[in-house]
């Protein structure tokens, strides 16, 4: 099994040896953000959407966001760290998680200084070989469980490290049978999954379909990217409430993230999607998708 390469307070380190501190805010209050990003032969796909998207979070979470030098810094000695203690890898995607903690304090008010200025974030990279998904689960699809969205409407569009809710709906996915939790919120419209967006197709005019952001969406990266994909090709999407059990306009729905690309989805609660008749236009929009991932490389030619 690959080794995981980890950055902490400017070490590196691999994943078994990394240890944080327990007066870490992180660890102790959940008082830390992160993304995830995808690396594609050493090269980080959507680092300036990534960016931007962990420097409004770090606003909003009280958090003060390092330099994007130091950032990017991390990230690239992580990935070159991964493959000294990985000699003969051969992985071309990499999952970089990249952390930011309200560093160590017991305090539950955030760390400032005297002149009231939040002090410095602990920045910590996790990188990791991605985990492909197998042949057979994506060829028939992810069955997904309609749990409710109980998180705070004002934290959604955080990408909060407290992550507790998601891990309560996708576990109990689990242990009826699913793949993974459809969160829905209390008007009955379908959000996201735990783990990424949802998309689904109009049987009525073939569109890709994704909930509207004030419908408790965190607004994704990797789905932008997709956007952008069908745009270069003539489509676009768009921006419409799905209410659970009204899928008679429903031809096909997929979850749609950074490392796993487009997954078909096959199942929602006891309703069943015909994967099969949908698979080729799917797999049209996953080659557009990893394209687009690909233009949007930093160390792919333009």
């Amino acid at each position: 099994m690959l080794k995981g390469s980890v950055w902490l307070d400017g070490k590196l380190s691999s994943l078994e040896e990394a240890l944080i501190p327990v007066s870490d805010r992180g660890f102790l209050f959940g008082h830390a953000i992160f993304e995830t990003l995808l690396a594609i032969d050493k090269g980080l796909v959507l680092w300036g959407e990534h960016l931007a998207r962990l420097r409004a979070g770090a606003l909003r979470a009280r958090l003060a966001c390092a330099p994007e030098d130091v950032l990017h810094g991390a990230i690239t000695s992580s990935i070159a760290h991964f493959y000294e203690i990985n000699p003969n890898a051969n992985a071309k995607k990499l999952s970089i998680k990249l952390i930011l903690t309200g560093g160590d304090s017991f305090s539950l008010q955030p760390r400032r200084d005297d002149a009231g200025a939040l002090s410095p974030s602990r920045v910590v990279v996790i990188c990791r070989a991605a985990t492909e998904l197998n042949d057979e689960i994506r060829k028939r699809g992810y069955a997904l469980k309609i749990c409710p969205d109980a998180r705070s409407k004002e934290l959604v569009d955080i990408k909060s490290c407290s992550y507790l809710w998601n891990l309560m709906c996708l576990d109990d996915a689990f242990i009826e049978g699913f793949d993974d939790a459809l969160l829905v919120n209390p008007n009955g419209e379908i959000s996201e999954s735990t783990t990424a967006s949802f998309v689904w197709m109009s049987k009525r005019d073939k569109m890709l379909c994704s909930a509207p952001q004030e419908n408790n969406v965190l607004p994704g990266t990797t789905l932008l990217c997709l956007q952008n994909a069908l745009a270069a090709v003539g489509h676009e999407i768009r921006w419409q409430a799905l209410k659970v059990g009204e899928y008679s306009d429903v031809l096909a729905c997929a979850l749609v993230s950074s490392v796993r690309g487009l997954v078909p989805v096959c199942k929602i609660d006891d309703f069943e999607f015909d994967v099969q008749s949908t698979r080729e236009i799917f797999e049209l929009w996953s080659q557009a998708l990893y394209s687009e991932q690909l233009r949007n490389c930093e160390n792919q030619p333009k």
